[in-house]
């Protein structure tokens, strides 16, 4: 594995801010040209179409009057032709005037005049009413064009086309140069800024260093040391963190020792916990044999029956702490028996009625499994499951409030659903109400014990126990499988709660 050099604060500091650097330089250069870009070009565009629109009632008007024979033909198209060629604004590459056909009535290229033009802009041109304009590709070793069609109308009549072809290359010549200017203007800003931001990271790096040093200068035996003065910053507040470290340190030798004290405290109560277990399972066997010697003597002399009595009293007694202490032993143990859904039901009902009544919360209860089914598990141990879940829905939900508790199966398992109105539990804990000691109650409210239980309870039947929340709704759901008694249950009918 390849171990990584160190990397100081100031050196961090400093690429960091040497690539914010960069790249805000980077960004404002190609805004800047990208918007100047946009202003050139939208100032030509613009120039361009105040050319073409102005020329055009003069040149339906050369139209017209050549038509009427007022004056003779082309000689006067021409000379619009070259005052368009001549703009001082614009590097012209080609104008021309076509009639309504396509064919060129005059053009700055004398060879063109007669020429019938059906590019896809002058025939579009011909049949609209508005100017169009398009970019033209550069071709090997030229600029590209930019080509604007005045369609030359009026009243309804179409007299032709105007179209005019403007030279890029100036343009280009312009963005190059402002190119060059915004490369020249980022790098000297590139360059104040890494300069800046090195002086300013040895700046904040030098405490650092100093208290680096001093902490370094700490051991075990000398936890006094002299800390420079405080600091209205970050710095300050990492040395009063620093101080009372060391304070800590100060006081984590006689923590320690009980911490100490108290691990051999918990190994000797685990050791007795192995030990009542052996020692109940001794006990028990001789009480077995007691017990009959007792019942032998009972049925053979009836002058010692109260002592008998006494003795029989006293080994019930001994057999009741044996069993207390056998249970204690088997706190993950399970005691299943067969109980039909409808009691299992009716009994939890009951029980969560009489705890819900210091609430002052209503229960809603509705068994949807019909016919009753038969179900396998630790009746008690269910029951304190949902006792512990109503009794957190009644805590959630409001003065007057609802829960509700529904049973019903699907696709062979039986589910318990505790539905209150209360306020939810937000996304981001959802998936940790369920972690022993979390709670989101309020302190002393609550252990965060018992959802823990509730969850052990349910894996240890096999089952699941979920949780989805909103504002206003939240359902805790507990599924257990089902494992029918007979064959005749197989089918399994689920009303619709």
């Amino acid at each position: 594995m390849i171990r990584l050099r160190f990397i100081s604060i100031k050196l961090q500091f400093v690429m960091i801010a040497m690539l914010l650097v960069a790249a805000s330089s980077a960004l404002w250069g190609w805004w800047t040209w990208q918007n100047e870009r946009d202003l050139l070009y939208k100032g030509m565009e613009r120039e361009g179409e105040q050319m073409v629109t102005s020329l055009a009632s003069p040149i339906i008007n050369a139209l017209l009057y050549e038509e009427m024979g007022v004056i003779e033909e082309g000689g006067l198209l021409d000379n619009f032709i070259e005052e368009i060629v001549n703009n001082p604004g614009l590097m012209i590459t080609y104008a021309f005037v076509a009639d309504h056909t396509g064919k060129v009535l005059a053009h700055n290229r004398y060879n063109e005049y007669g020429t019938i033009y059906t590019d896809q802009l002058t025939v579009t041109a011909l049949s609209r009413t508005e100017h169009l304009s398009r970019l033209t590709p550069a071709a090997r070793g030229k600029a590209p064009v930019f080509e604007i069609a005045m369609p030359l109308r009026i009243h309804g009549k179409s007299w032709g086309v105007l179209q005019v072809g403007i030279s890029l290359e100036p343009l280009q010549k312009e963005l190059g140069n402002l190119a060059r200017r915004i490369i020249l203007t980022s790098c000297t800003f590139f360059l104040l800024g890494v300069l800046a931001s090195y002086l300013i990271g040895r700046s904040m790096s030098r405490p650092l260093e100093r208290l680096s040093a001093l902490m370094s200068s700490v051991t075990t035996e000398n936890l006094n040391v002299t800390l420079p003065p405080s600091r209205p910053d970050e710095i300050g507040q990492l040395q009063e963190s620093f101080k009372a470290m060391l304070e800590r340190l100060q006081q984590s030798e006689s923590e320690r020792e009980t911490a100490v004290t108290r691990l051999i405290q918990n190994e000797k109560l685990a050791s007795l916990g192995k030990l009542v277990a052996g020692v109940a399972h001794e006990v028990n066997n001789p009480l077995g044999a007691i017990s009959t010697c007792i019942y032998n003597i009972e049925q053979q002399s009836g002058q010692q029956a109260r002592n008998l009595e006494l003795i029989k009293l006293g080994v019930q007694r001994i057999e009741r702490i044996v069993r207390q202490l056998n249970d204690f032993c088997r706190t993950a143990s399970l005691e299943l028996e067969p109980i039909t859904s409808d009691r299992f039901f009716n009994e939890s009902v009951e029980f969560g009625r009489m705890a819900l009544k210091r609430h002052q919360i209503r229960l809603d209860a509705e068994d949807c499994c019909r016919p009753p089914l038969e179900l396998l598990l630790d009746r008690g141990k269910i029951q304190q499951v949902l006792l512990n879940l109503l009794n957190n829905a009644a805590d959630a939900s409001p003065p007057g409030g609802v829960v509700r508790l529904v049973a019903l199966a699907a696709d062979g398992w039986y589910r318990l659903e505790v539905t209150d109105h209360g306020d939810g539990i937000p996304e981001q804990l959802q998936q940790m109400i369920f972690d022993l000691f979390f709670t989101t109650k309020p302190a002393g409210e609550g252990t965060g014990v018992g959802l823990a239980i509730c969850k052990s309870i349910v894996e240890l039947h096999g089952g699941t126990i979920s949780v989805t929340s909103r504002p206003g709704a939240t359902c805790f759901t507990v599924r257990l499988p089902l494992l029918c008694m007979e064959s005749a249950n197989a089918e399994i009918q689920t009303a619709a709660c």
